[in-house]
This record gives structure tokens, C-alpha cells and sequence, in this order.
């Protein structure tokens, strides 16, 4: 898996450097305020850490699905999920936040033990 840290801290450029995108669209796809995810006092908070860690983790997760992280981040932010009313796994933390990220796992575990939609 990719190195998304440094310092010990997730790094948003690091993150739009590893799936060739920017880190306007990162803070969009994990539902932060952009410049939260610039300014370098900011991405050290704790509310941001926290959903840079648990969007990592979900990837994590996946990434043995997919055949690269970049398509595990794909996934992430355009495969719509049946059982979620269609929503991509980006727009389900948008609207449920942490809530989401929970359904998420559940949604994660049911399918590493063989579930279906």
C-alpha cells in the first residue's frame, strides 16, 4: 500500500499524489473543508486526522478487491453501492459522516465473509 504519512500524520498532498488528483478534490471526496487540508496547522487537527485515518483505513480494506490503490480510490469515490441507495462510498461518509464510515465497514466485513448486495 502506498505511503499516504508523513511525519506520522496523513498528508493530503501525499494522497493527491498517489491517485494523480489534487488536493481541492480530495477534501471534496472526503467531505473536508479544503483548506482545512492546505493550511498545515489545520490537517494536524484531530476532526481531520480522524477522517483522513478512517478514509485510509476503508482503502486499505478494499484495495485487495482492486488491482492497484488507484483503484481502490476509484471505487471510492465512483462505484455506487446497491444496498446503500446507490450512493458511492465518498457520498455515504458526505451524508451519514461518521455514522457512515461504520456502515461502511459493516458493508466492508459482510462482503470479506462472502455477503451480497
Amino acid at each position: 500500500m502506498l505511503s499516504l504519512q508523513r511525519e506520522g500524520l496523513e498528508d493530503p498532498k501525499l494522497w493527491a499524489n498517489a491517485f494523480y488528483t489534487t488536493v481541492d478534490h480530495i477534501a471534496l471526496f472526503v467531505d473536508l473543508p479544503v483548506q482545512s487540508l492546505k493550511r498545515v496547522d489545520r490537517i494536524k487537527q484531530a476532526r481531520i486526522q480522524t477522517r483522513l485515518l478512517e478514509v485510509h483505513a476503508l482503502l486499505r480494506r478494499v484495495q485487495p478487491w482492486f488491482s492497484s490503490e488507484q483503484a481502490a480510490w476509484s471505487w471510492f469515490i465512483g462505484e455506487p453501492i446497491a444496498s446503500f441507495g446507490r450512493l458511492t462510498p465518498s457520498e455515504i461518509i458526505k451524508q451519514y459522516k461518521a455514522d457512515g464510515v461504520v456502515a461502511l465497514n459493516d458493508y466492508i466485513t459482510a462482503k470479506e465473509m462472502g455477503s451480497f448486495e
